[in-house]
């Protein structure tokens, strides 16, 4: 709580080593500076203390108009370099006079311009029991507000719209020092105050919960990549594409549990290098999440149009890949760099204001250009894909079952096998892009509609345990667990029978025919690169 210091006398030499000691006798300097005109006249102000249990104005001042003041009379806000805010005296003939233009309501409810008064009543205390914050609508239009005649700010874009004096806000003039060490006046401006008391509890809580979430879906997305690099027969295209999804989606959810369990604690530098980890990582994962959609993509086109479709080399194929999945993210977080870090540009464009509120966007405005935008497109994208696929995969199988009843031969049954597992491992890919996609998507929705996110903490709960089922769905089950455990005891040197390929009935892998480039369908096998 910033109080007014006591030991302040108008002994002037005693009282800047007093403030020398303090570091912030540059700060008290400045303030001889003229900053007012000479004739502006002193308003009347009626002082009332602030009480902590209730605030009365006497029955004498009813009528007059009514604000909360910080500090008081004759006494300005001062904030140094170092973020330490006092109360300090002020001279009148050299200051601008503390006289806040009052707004009213007239009868149609139309709210009037401000005016100044001769005389109003001041509640001289700053009520805040936790940390503040100013409200200026010259650096952010969101800051808008109006001081009533009755002592409320009426706030529109706010949080509460309707701040009470003595309860939630007081009003001083405001003085900072700027990166250069000059003294700027801020103006009259109210100083708003954080309700911690009233909903830390609750956030704590969920915020807790959902990093703890994050951190139980880390291990098993790592359990799931060691799973996949130790197991040759898992390691094609596809799964190779989904190690590099777990990883980056491994390190989005660590460093995002990270931030939400200590962001309060961390220096600022920290706090934005974070925010452009969360923001690659995140890119990253959705472009990978699109490499899987496309590569299901084009192995049922493979497989539909053998005759007159060739697949690139897997090696290949993998590289043009790691280029798509890895090249567009650093271009933007390159250009989010750019956009925040540099100072020339100027503040009209969108920038992301890593750091000003939390180790993220300062809101989803700025989180548009770069974030919400590129992973919409890349959503949109794999929609797209999906619908193609399953066109394909419908009209596939209406015509192998127009050929099935002309003729009945043995490979029909092998193609019926392999088009099935492609047909599954369609399926899984399209569950784990709703399991990515559809949180974010709410959260969109949320946005637009102007809702509160608390209510999409479901979406959020299949968010954070993302990792859990995507060990189930691409570990856990046959036989791709049958194919792990063999290579587990294989490398402990216990010698078992490897599982046999027909097992692979219900697998969810890739597979393709031994003499596909003949076009004539063949004894299916796993692809092992």
């Amino acid at each position: 709580m910033i109080s007014p210091d006591d030991s302040i006398s108008s002994d002037r030499p005693w009282l800047l080593s007093r403030m020398r000691l303090a570091g912030i006798c540059v700060l008290l300097a400045h303030l001889s500076a003229p900053i007012a005109h000479a004739s502006d006249v002193a308003p009347i102000i009626h002082t009332v203390p602030l009480l902590q249990n209730e605030t009365l104005v006497p029955n004498n001042y009813e009528g007059l108009p009514l604000v909360g003041k910080c500090c008081f009379l004759d006494e300005s806000l001062v904030k140094d370099a170092a973020g330490k805010s006092l109360c300090v005296p002020s001279n009148d003939s050299s200051t601008e006079h503390f006289s806040p233009y009052f707004s009213k309501f007239n009868q149609t409810g139309m709210l009037l311009p401000g005016k100044k008064y001769d005389q109003f009543v001041a509640i001289v205390g700053i009520p805040c029991q936790y940390k503040k914050y100013l409200l200026d609508p010259k650096a952010d239009d969101y800051d808008e507000y109006h001081l009533l005649l009755n002592g409320s700010i009426f706030a529109p874009q706010h949080i509460p719209t309707m701040l009470s004096p003595g309860e939630n806000y007081c009003m001083e003039i405001v003085f900072e020092v700027d990166e250069l060490g000059e003294l700027v006046n801020r103006g009259l401006s109210p100083l708003v105050c954080f309700a911690e008391g009233s909903t830390s509890s609750t956030t704590d809580t969920q915020i807790i919960i959902y990093a703890c979430g994050l951190l139980i879906s880390v291990p098993f997305l790592i359990l799931t990549i060691v799973a996949y690099v130790i197991t040759p027969r898992l390691r094609d295209v596809h799964g190779k594409a989904l190690c590099h999804y777990c990883g980056c989606l491994a390190l989005a959810f660590t460093t995002l549990a990270i931030t939400q369990l200590a962001s309060a604690q961390m220096p600022p530098e920290i706090c934005i290098s974070i925010a452009f980890v969360i923001q690659f990582s995140f890119v990253a994962c959705f472009f990978w999440l699109n490499v899987i959609c496309i590569e299901t993509w084009q192995m049922v086109r493979y497989h539909v149009n053998q005759r007159s479709y060739r697949r690139t080399p897997s090696k290949m194929l993998f590289f043009y890949y790691s280029i798509w999945a890895w090249g567009p993210p650093a271009i933007l977080i390159l250009i989010s760099m750019a956009m925040d870090l540099n100072p020339t540009i100027p503040t009209t464009y969108v920038k992301p204001a890593f750091g000003s509120d939390s180790c993220w966007f300062k809101s989803d405005e700025e989180a548009m250009p770069y974030f919400y935008v590129p992973v919409g497109l890349l959503l949109f994208a794999n929609m797209i894909l999906f619908v193609i696929t399953a066109i394909n995969i419908t009209r596939y199988q209406q015509e192998f079952a127009l050929r099935r009843l002309a003729r009945n031969e043995s490979s029909d049954r092998v193609e019926q096998r392999l088009f099935r597992r492609l047909k599954r491992t369609f399926l899984v890919c399209l569950v784990l892009f709703f399991l990515m996609g559809l949180n974010w998507t709410m959260e969109l929705i949320s946005w637009w509609v102007g809702a509160d996110q608390l209510d999409w903490s479901a979406f959020d709960l299949v968010n954070v345990l993302q990792g859990v089922l995507i060990f189930g769905l691409f570990v856990l089950r046959r036989p791709i667990r049958d194919f792990v455990w063999h290579r587990i005891q294989k490398m402990r040197g216990i010698h078992t029978n490897e599982p046999e390929v027909g097992s692979m009935e219900l697998a969810l892998l890739p597979v393709m025919p031994v003499n596909g480039n003949s076009g004539l369908p063949g004894e299916t096998i796993i692809i092992d690169q």
